[in-house]
């Protein structure tokens, strides 16, 4: 049994800040320790309930969190920034489930703590086929093209609502209620840990359970920016059309053909901004 976690930041326990995920702010550190809390309680469900290997992938800004030695030793690690599939890198159609730890809801959701969509400040709003989603649903996308079901979300309870519209049958663990985009309720963090280590726990032993949806291929994936400027850079990678003054697209036949040409268009249109999130 071989389980995937994509690990974010913004919907980990405790986290209702910009400066609690944003490297170099003073309360960076305490969020990270919280982030490893909220991975190993991930893991560790898994283990029990029957895998045999665990990838974590760290999907979260720099994509450089997690630090190895923190980590439980029975799961694999990967760091660092440059990844063709950014938070779903090394997910591969010999993966039983995949466990989306710390996500949070789509830009612009009421009350949803840290709410945006891969880049906090640039990115208004991303669609696949017509249909805006969130990084939720734009990696759970890729998961389903590759017959890998996600199996757990864990995150505020926006982002419950979110997962369960999109994927019906997901087990999820709220560590979590939001009030405002920057103001949350948190649970205690060893409540939190024990929701994660049971549904994981559960989204293992039901792996082969899980039906949700495939997107329908052909693929277009079109993103709207704050401004005219990030369009401009994102259209000058060769696949992406600018087809609106603030909007760009790639189109492909196949999900995953889409979603890395979708990465490469997102980091072209997010190059050289002011770091909030992401």
């Amino acid at each position: 049994m071989k389980v995937f976690i994509s690990a974010d930041m913004e919907g980990i326990t405790g986290i209702a800040d910009p400066l609690d995920v944003v490297r170099g702010e003073a309360n960076y550190p305490a969020g990270r320790e919280l982030m490893v809390g909220d991975v190993n309680a991930a893991i560790e469900g898994a283990l029990a309930g029957g895998a045999d290997e665990v990838l974590v992938n760290d999907s979260h800004s720099s994509m450089t969190n997690l630090p190895r030695d923190s980590v439980h030793e029975a799961a694999r690690l990967i760091r660092g920034g440059t990844k063709p599939w950014s938070m779903m890198q090394g997910l591969t159609e010999d993966h039983d489930v995949a466990c989306f730890v710390g996500y949070h809801a789509k830009a612009g959701t009421e009350r949803a703590v840290l709410n945006h969509t891969y880049y906090g400040q640039v990115l208004v709003s991303l669609r696949v086929n017509d249909e805006e989603v969130g990084e939720l649903g734009w990696n759970a996308g890729l998961a389903a093209s590759l017959g890998v079901p996600v199996g757990l979300v864990t995150g505020d309870d926006a982002t419950e609502a979110e997962a369960i519209d999109r994927l019906e049958t997901v087990e999820t663990a709220v560590v979590k209620d939001g009030i405002d985009r920057f103001t949350a309720d948190c649970l205690p963090p060893e409540d939190a840990r024990h929701r994660i280590r049971e549904g994981a726990k559960r989204a293992v032993r039901r792996a082969s359970t899980f039906e949700q949806p495939i997107p329908d291929e052909p693929v277009a994936i079109e993103v709207d920016w704050a401004a005219t400027n990030q369009a401009a850079s994102a259209a000058a990678i060769p696949s992406v059309e600018r087809v609106a003054g603030r909007t760009t697209r790639v189109e492909a036949d196949a999900y995953v053909e889409a979603f890395e040409a979708s990465v490469a268009m997102l980091h072209g249109g997010g190059a050289g901004r002011n770091e909030f999130y992401g």
